[in-house]
Formats: structure tokens, C-alpha cells, sequence
């Protein structure tokens, strides 16, 4: 557990240390600007323009930086070709229609249980930013998958006897990680399926798929609906969100049997 702290505390570092330099720079920058303008220092409040730019900037430079991070310092699996292997084109494909099932059934329990979103209104902007699209989008499934599958999943499994339990620790340092009520939950159980799949293939590729493909279709959602904030229950209804959320459960049914069955068994 010593290298999970240890990669826990860097994730944090990187995140508060590239916000605060990002803020830094933008804060000088639009301090220089409006002082060329107007000939007089103006201090920045908080809501200030440059207040999203920053934000998107450090989430997408502190990903990056731990990605390289944990290539560099090689807290993935020593063998590359392990944690980077291929994995067939069947399963890649088996996973888009799973992913789907579980977004259907987790978003439609998610609006059930109605828990505070603390970052509802900085994602809806994000969308209209091409830099947090492509950190919501790209970078954050990728660089999340080396770190939480990759690197602390990867090294629990090494450690502990049970991989059960390297998969439900990592799952569960992944959902508390968001630091949002709302998407805790959600993020845990997404967390137990990207687990399982790495432990059975011992590739991460796999899971990034199923994450690329989870965030693409938020995102998708949010830049092409009226409400990008509106539930399956608002656009559906009670009766109509509830019967795609249980077909979504069938089809995660389906898709975990289907794998279960390819996967290779360890």
C-alpha cells in the first residue's frame, strides 16, 4: 500500500501544484492586459474570464504530467507488453455496447438517488472549451486508466493473494478520488468493471476503451442536447428512463457473460 499512498499523494500534487501555477500565469497575464488597456492594475475577481482557460489548462497539464510520471519512473507493470497488450478486436468491440448498459442503469440509479454534483457547472462549460473536451474526453480516461488499473491496481494484485480485493480497493480509491457525491458511486462501480477486465487481461487497453468510450458519450450528450443538464428522467419520463435503465442492466448482464467466456481465466 506504500506505493499506492505515494502515487495518490503525487496525483494530488501534481493537480493542486499545475492549478496553482496555471492560475498564476493567467492571473499575470489578464492583470498585464487590463492594465495596457486601461492604464490601471485591476485585480481579478473570482469569476473572472480567464477563470475557466486556467482550470481546463491545469486539468489537462496535471494529467499529462502524471502520465509521464508514471512512465518515466516505470510504476507500470515492468513488462510493457503486459500492461500494454493486445487485446482482440471482438472484445474491444464487446465493450462499446456493455459500456453503454451500465451508463443507461448507474445514470438512471444515480438521478434516483439525487446526490449532490459539485462539479455539474464546471463540466458544462468545460464542453464548450476544445481543451476540456479533449481532458474529459481523451487524456483523463488514458492517463486514469495507467494510474488507478495500471500502476495501484497493477501493484496490489503483485501484493495481495485475493485479487478481489485489489479490485475492489483500487474501485474504491477511484470513486473517492472525484471528490463529488454525485459521482462516486457511478465511478466505484465503473471502477470494479475496469478492474475486473484488467485483472483478466492484464492490459489496460481494454479498460481505456470502455472509459474513452463512457466519457465520449457524456460528452456528446452534453454538446448536442437542448439541457445538456437534463436526466434520462427529464427527457424520458419516470416509466421510460426505468425501462432503458433495465435493458441497460440486461445488456450489462450480457456483456460481462460474453467476456467472462472470451476473457482468459486466471
Amino acid at each position: 500500500m506504500k506505493q499506492t499512498v505515494k502515487l495518490l499523494l503525487f496525483y494530488f500534487i501534481y493537480q493542486l501544484g499545475c492549478m496553482f501555477i496555471v492560475s498564476a500565469v493567467f492571473y499575470g497575464i489578464y492583470t498585464l492586459l487590463r492594465y495596457v488597456e486601461t492604464g490601471e492594475m485591476i485585480i481579478p475577481e473570482d469569476n473572472a474570464s480567464f477563470a475557466l482557460p486556467a482550470t481546463v489548462t491545469s486539468l489537462l497539464f496535471s494529467n499529462i504530467l502524471i502520465g509521464f510520471h508514471l512512465l518515466r519512473n516505470r510504476y507500470l507493470d515492468s513488462d510493457m507488453h503486459t500492461t500494454w497488450s493486445f487485446v482482440s478486436g471482438k472484445i474491444l468491440l464487446a465493450i462499446i455496447p456493455l459500456t453503454m448498459g451500465v451508463m443507461c442503469w448507474m445514470n438512471f440509479a444515480m438521478e434516483l438517488a439525487d446526490l449532490p454534483d459539485l462539479t455539474a457547472d464546471l463540466f458544462l462549460q468545460m464542453k464548450n472549451n476544445l481543451l476540456g473536451v479533449i481532458s474529459i474526453a481523451v487524456v483523463a480516461p488514458i492517463v486514469e486508466e495507467m494510474l488507478f488499473r495500471g500502476a495501484i491496481e497493477g501493484e496490489l494484485l503483485r501484493r495481495w493473494r485475493n485479487p478481489l480485493w485489489a479490485i475492489f480497493v483500487s474501485a474504491l480509491i477511484f470513486g473517492l478520488i472525484h471528490l463529488n457525491p454525485a459521482q462516486m458511486p457511478y465511478a466505484f462501480c465503473l471502477g470494479l468493471l475496469l478492474g475486473w477486465l484488467y485483472y483478466r487481461t492484464k492490459s489496460i487497453v481494454p479498460g481505456i476503451v470502455l472509459h474513452l468510450v463512457n466519457n465520449g458519450i457524456s460528452v456528446v450528450l452534453m454538446l448536442t442536447l437542448t439541457d445538456p443538464s437534463a436526466g434520462l428522467i427529464d427527457l424520458l419520463g419516470i416509466m421510460g428512463a426505468g425501462s432503458l435503465a433495465f435493458i441497460g442492466f440486461l445488456l450489462t448482464i450480457g456483456g460481462i457473460m460474453y467476456l467472462q467466456n472470451k476473457l482468459p481465466n486466471r
